[in-house]
């Protein structure tokens, strides 16, 4: 479109540099749009920070482009999990908060990332209007089937536990025994 614009304004005799300015305005909106997309797509702090800061950057600007309370906790997460654990969750996290905007009718969300032993857990909340988690299954909601196949390819569990008027809570545990072993084993061979 802003081709179509641009070949029409520079066109006709009448070509102003009004318009012309608008059509420029036009663009520096779309390109910070796109820019906005692709962050929000892949996430550098992801790949080079870990989930944690992944999840905390990602929080902190859903709340300030949503403007939204959005309070991000975290315990006992592992420094190195797997790429694809990461971007499962943070893909998830990205998906329910998006959902609970959209439906809960709340302004106020929490996330909660978890590391226990041999496992991660993800669990996003609100407290807002709820909704029939079976009745959405079945209408085959594209987001509810993306969340699970997220999970599901990472060797994950994906439940969501909701009813109309109680809130929704979105969870999720995937396995990576491994990673968090190591880690352990790091840290107490670097106590003694």
């Amino acid at each position: 479109m802003l081709t179509l614009e641009l070949e029409q304004a520079s066109e006709g005799p009448n070509a102003s540099s009004k318009r012309l300015m608008e059509i420029r305005e036009r663009y520096g909106e779309i390109a910070l749009d796109v820019q906005a997309l692709s962050h929000e797509l892949h996430s550098s702090k992801l790949e080079y920070l870990g989930i944690v800061a992944g999840l905390r950057t990602f929080c902190q600007e859903f709340s300030e482009q949503q403007s939204v309370d959005v309070e991000f906790t975290h315990e006992n997460v592992p420094s190195q999990i797997p790429p694809e654990v990461s971007l499962c969750l943070f893909r998830v996290a990205q998906e329910a908060l998006h959902n609970a905007l959209k439906h809960s009718g709340r302004r106020e969300f929490a996330v909660h990332l978890l590391g226990s032993q041999g496992e991660i857990e993800l669990e996003v909340s609100d407290t807002g209007a709820g909704f029939d988690v079976e009745g959405a299954k079945a209408s085959k909601g594209l987001g509810l089937i993306s969340m699970q196949e997220r999970a599901h390819l990472v060797k994950g569990i994906l439940s969501i536990e909701s009813k109309p008027g109680c809130g929704t809570r979105v969870f999720v545990r995937v396995p990576v025994g491994a990673v968090i072993a190591l880690d352990a084993l790091a840290e107490s061979v670097g106590r003694t």
